[in-house]
């Protein structure tokens, strides 16, 4: 049976984590998909609504998938995209840090041609493709693997930081300056996403991590929160709701309010236990990019200085 090497395993630990997807109020199906992957012993939650508690030894790898392509079957992009990260995680069953961020970024790239081949073997997938935001435990150090605009956070302290970087025209613009943060909600082209699987043989994945303390919550989610209930709101909604899965039916409630004209989907993960360190009071989580890894004719990883994201 797979485990990862972790220092968890020596000391009382444990993840609670659920997970909720709606349809939401404007669209016929849903094209989101979740998996929450027990990959020590092999299991896997979801699609429907999920909820676990997981002990020692901790190996879980937790993902949201957004699928994309109208009337060409996304929710088959994004349902293949989850099935196969899982696949590949469970087979190469990583025992270190650096050996599960090599099986993270090769999993989304198996996902992405997985989706690719599909769309071309079926006529009903043609142009579908899905995003994918995926993090993975291995000790204290959580990993992030990033395709499009699904997104994680980190609540610590109350506080909440977004510990992931959006993969679209928007956020391209505000990094570079040609776009101020004030005209970002009303942009045109505001839905236009850089990268997805599935859509081009060439893929960018972005990896970066974050080193757990005892208290955080984990957020994943789909657009279909963040578009429509902001930071403050989500901040307030996992404070208020310590169970990850009424902090979820709060989120989702909060969604529909909102108006709801999109899938939603939310996975929360609590952790907590002597085997993290306790918040040291300075600030946002310190969020460090890893690599990038191009998936295509010239497959290749890029492993970038380790730096503070902002």
């Amino acid at each position: 049976m797979p485990v990862y090497r972790s220092s968890a395993t020596e000391h009382a630990a444990s993840v609670a984590v659920a997970a909720r997807t709606d349809v939401g109020l404007s669209r016929e199906h849903n094209e989101d998909a979740f998996l929450i992957s027990d990959l020590a012993r092999g299991l896997a939650h979801g699609p429907a609504a999920a909820q676990a508690a997981v002990e020692p030894p901790l190996a879980l790898a937790l993902g949201v998938y957004d699928g994309s392509g109208g009337a060409s079957s996304p929710d088959a992009a994004s349902r293949l995209a989850a099935r196969t990260v899982h696949a590949v995680l469970t087979r190469s069953a990583p025992r270190s840090s650096d050996a599960l961020e090599r099986s993270l970024l090769e999993a989304l790239g198996a996902a992405g041609r997985a989706v690719r081949d599909n769309a071309r073997k079926s006529p009903q997938h043609r142009s579908s493709g899905t995003t994918a935001t995926v993090a993975a435990l291995c000790d204290e150090r959580l990993l992030l693997a990033q395709v499009g605009d699904s997104r994680a956070y980190l609540l610590r302290g109350g506080a909440l930081t977004q510990v992931t970087r959006d993969q679209t025209l928007v956020q391209s613009l505000l990094e570079s300056g040609k776009l101020r943060p004030e005209e970002a909600a009303t942009f045109e082209h505001r839905g236009v996403m850089l990268q997805a699987l599935g859509l081009r043989e060439n893929l960018s994945i972005a990896l970066s991590a974050v080193e757990l303390r005892r208290g955080d919550t984990l957020l994943l989610c789909t657009d279909g929160l963040s578009d429509l209930v902001d930071d403050r709101r989500i901040a307030a909604a996992l404070d208020a709701h310590p169970d990850p899965a009424e902090a979820g039916s709060a989120l989702i409630d909060a969604a529909l309010a909102a108006g709801g004209r999109d899938n939603v989907t939310v996975l929360i993960a609590r952790f907590d236990g002597p085997w993290l360190a306790p918040p040291a009071g300075d600030g946002d989580p310190e969020v460090s990019e890893i690599s990038k890894f191009s998936e295509g004719p010239n497959r290749r990883y890029d492993v970038v200085p380790v730096r503070r994201v902002t």
